[in-house]
């Protein structure tokens, strides 16, 4: 995903496919697919960049332990500057603002934001749908797919003795 920026006319635009892996809170690693469609724009002095992003990772539900496809889009905004330009615009976070120097030739890759931007986004405990029931603590069954087997709901016994009082009282 690399950006030639000295060649840039006044605005162009640039698109990217990528696959790279993420490491998964168990250890493994998922394999991510990223679209990457954006421009870029000198104005003032500067450039720059807007660019939206588009990705899809297979992950295993932290509920059921369901395989399922995990889309997120997010965005990507950059300011390119040369060097004695060191004023950072009130709009732009100080490790979006890039200091371009004459040794990198202007070329700059952008896939560790772009992976950055991806990984930012994900969830903590990802889930294949916001109502997934997750599996029975008993038996283990994928309750979004078959009812529970151990149909008879346990109790504690140490709530016997309120349980008689509250039926004594209907």
């Amino acid at each position: 995903m690399m950006l030639d920026l000295g060649r840039m006319e006044n605005r162009e635009g640039f698109s990217f496919r990528n696959e790279f892996s993420i490491e998964t809170e168990e250890g493994g690693t998922a394999r991510c697919r990223a679209e990457v469609e954006g421009t870029v724009a000198r104005r003032g002095g500067r450039l720059l960049l807007e660019a939206s992003v588009e990705s899809s990772t297979e992950f295993e539900c932290s509920r059921c332990l369901e395989n399922f496809e995990l889309r997120i889009d997010t965005e990507l905004d950059l300011v390119f500057h040369h060097e004695g330009r060191t004023e950072v615009p009130d709009c732009v976070e100080d490790e979006d603002f890039i200091l371009l120097t004459g040794t990198i030739e202007h070329r700059y890759d952008i896939f560790p934001r772009v992976r950055e931007s991806i990984l930012l986004e994900l969830p903590i405990k990802p889930v294949c749908r916001s109502d997934c029931k997750g599996l029975c603590s008993s038996c283990g069954e994928n309750l979004n797919s078959n009812s529970c087997i151990c149909s008879e709901k346990k109790t504690d016994p140490r709530w016997d003795v309120l349980r008689k009082l509250l039926s004594k009282e209907d």
